[in-house]
């Protein structure tokens, strides 16, 4: 009889193909390629710090891989995009409408990413549902803009959706040359893009101007201000970088030229030179995948450099960035953001897109992502951000056709990276991530002019 009760709270077994150990713990289940003593010790100790437990926390971002079919065929897309609508994977309803529902009264903010939300009609109906049952939630989308119609256009103005375009080009030319050959693709991108954001002026919603993006390869390092240049000049103030992973593996350069190599170090060289004349106006987010891993030597030489020299290096891109102030804009989304009744951003989402988030924990900014952030696929794979392999997947928490949000949350996966990330150990990360920064309160409001 006690064999049997000790047996219900923990067990060891082999799971059926034998490759794993299967423990078991009050209910919980975890799976070990291999397992000793000190895996059963520290998987003890975790499982039962209440420090680490957050219950369904309150402040949940939700961030979604919605589809896997795109309208694009981007020549740099590492994604593993669906050939036909066919063979396309897509969230499915029952998570979205059932198995979620619980969380939507605690979620802050659902982030639609992956393949692209507006090529499908799912993606379209599973926003207005959000907008219409749950207003309170910010959602931040992310689209090439091909399909970014008027109806778009209207759902995203009416309910206070951050919108990213992804561009990639100053111009057809370069479209077809860095991204995509058919034609007319780039015209149709920008004409949405101008007519959205139009409507917001017209709204009196500019505040909620969108974000842009480029990847830079060999094919456009030399666009990099013109890029800078075209969108600030239309008062856009989050633009990102990013540096092709593919062709530039991330700190070290993957580029057969040598002439190449150095086009992208000084691209990179430029962008820090850039985002210290332009700190408080316009923020560059572009280190995720910076073609280099001495990050430290080039932040060093450009601290070093006379600020005024700078200026006058950049005086036609500081030029049109004179009138603008991130903190003002920030306040200003805030207001609006308010008055819609949404859940309230901090200045750092704000910066950057609700996918990192921070929080002071032994008087250090440390990165809260493993505390209350989902990124899910929609095959089920999840993790807490999307830097990271995914290595669980959400069917295994499904039970008697139901989830138990308090155990996925406060599952061994989710206490250990709040073990981990409390002491300063980021395993898996992105080494130039910016949400694993442990700095201290002064220096973390000091960096992001809080």
């Amino acid at each position: 009889m006690s064999e049997k009760f000790v047996e219900k709270i923990f067990s060891v077994k082999n799971d059926k193909n034998r490759k794993h150990k299967v423990v078991k713990v009050l209910g919980a289940k975890i799976k070990f390629k291999k397992i000793n003593l000190k895996q059963k010790i520290e998987y003890f100790k975790v499982m039962h710090d209440k420090s680490l437990y957050v219950g369904i926390p309150d402040d949940i971002t939700l961030q979604m891989s919605f589809n896997s079919d795109c309208n694009c065929k981007c020549k740099f897309c590492n994604e593993s995009i669906s050939k036909s609508k066919e063979d396309r994977e897509i969230i499915p309803d029952k998570w979205l409408y059932e198995y979620f529902l619980p969380l939507y009264p605690k979620v802050s903010h659902i982030v639609p990413t992956y393949g692209e939300i507006t090529a499908c009609r799912e993606g379209y109906e599973y926003l207005s549902f959000i907008s219409k049952n749950y207003p309170h939630i910010n959602v931040f989308m992310e689209s090439n803009g091909i399909a970014f119609n008027d109806k778009w256009a209207k759902l995203a103005s009416e309910n206070l959706i951050n919108t990213h375009f992804s561009i990639n080009a100053i111009n057809a030319e370069y479209f077809k040359k860095t991204v995509w050959e058919k034609d007319g693709v780039y015209e149709l991108i920008q004409n949405n893009l101008n007519s959205y954001m139009e409507l917001l002026k017209e709204k009196g919603l500019f505040a909620f101007k969108p974000s842009v993006s480029c990847v830079l390869n060999s094919t456009n390092y030399e666009t990099m201000t013109d890029f800078l240049k075209q969108y600030i000049g239309r008062g856009i103030q989050y633009i990102n970088f990013y540096f092709d992973h593919i062709e530039n593996q991330t700190g070290n350069i993957n580029i057969a030229d040598e002439e190449k190599n150095q086009l992208a170090l000084k691209t990179f060289m430029s962008l820090i030179e850039i985002e210290r004349v332009l700190k408080g106006k316009v923020h560059l987010f572009y280190r995720l995948y910076v073609p280099t891993n001495k990050l430290k030597e080039y932040d060093d030489k450009v601290a070093a450099m006379d600020i005024n020299e700078l200026n006058e290096k950049y005086a036609d891109i500081l030029e049109l960035a004179k009138d603008m102030d991130l903190k003002q804009l920030s306040i200003e989304r805030s207001e609006i953001r308010k008055k819609y009744g949404k859940r309230h951003y901090t200045y750092y989402e704000d910066l950057t897109g609700c996918t990192f988030h921070q929080r002071v924990v032994n008087g250090l900014s440390i990165c809260t992502n493993p505390w209350s952030h989902i990124r899910l696929r929609p095959n089920g794979n999840y993790n807490y951000c999307s830097w990271i392999p995914y290595f669980h997947n959400l069917k295994d928490h499904i039970e008697n056709d139901h989830i138990d949000w308090d155990k996925f949350f406060n599952s061994y996966y989710y206490r250990l990276a709040r073990k981990n990330f409390q002491n300063h150990c980021y395993c898996n990360c992105m080494p130039k991530c910016p949400g694993f920064e442990s700095i201290n309160q002064e220096e973390f409001d000091k960096k992001y002019s809080i």
